[in-house]
């Protein structure tokens, strides 16, 4: 990552290591082709199952998907609540820049959307994390949500 998101994913992360934590693992992206070849949907299931072995069990997927649910903040902290009642880490999946591979997209009960605009990868994250952080100080009532 670019150094100036780098900080910003760092900062979210340490400001949420105060209110439960987050981990974040990376794993190396497929390679692009730039077509809907099968090198390509290769290189997505490869990619799939690197983030397959690095999750742990159990735990609750959560793909970030343009297809999935849009949420507000206050809906989006609500959720998480009951995601963190199950007492199974909740683990929300990024794709690279061609998204995540089917496989990772069957059989979860949700995915979440940030909204039909397409952003970058790296920046997901960050928006990710803001929102999660976001989502921990609307349950703590920390007066950081407006």
């Amino acid at each position: 990552m670019p150094p100036p998101v780098r900080a910003l994913v760092t900062d979210y992360q340490q400001r949420l290591v105060r209110l439960g934590g987050v981990e974040l693992i990376e794993v190396a992206e497929c390679k692009r082709t730039g077509d809907g070849s099968a090198e390509r949907q290769l290189g997505l299931l490869q990619e799939a199952r690197r983030i397959q072995e690095r999750l742990p069990r159990p735990a609750l997927l959560i793909p970030l998907d343009v297809g999935g649910r849009t949420l507000s903040s206050m809906q989006l902290a609500v959720q998480l609540e009951q995601w963190r009642q199950q007492a199974e880490p909740v683990c929300f999946l990024i794709g690279g820049p061609d998204g995540l591979h089917s496989t990772l997209l069957e059989g979860v009960p949700w995915s979440l959307s940030l909204g039909a605009m397409t952003f970058p990868h790296m920046l997901v994250r960050v928006l990710l994390l803001e929102q999660l952080y976001r989502a921990y100080t609307i349950m703590q009532r920390i007066p950081y949500h407006r």
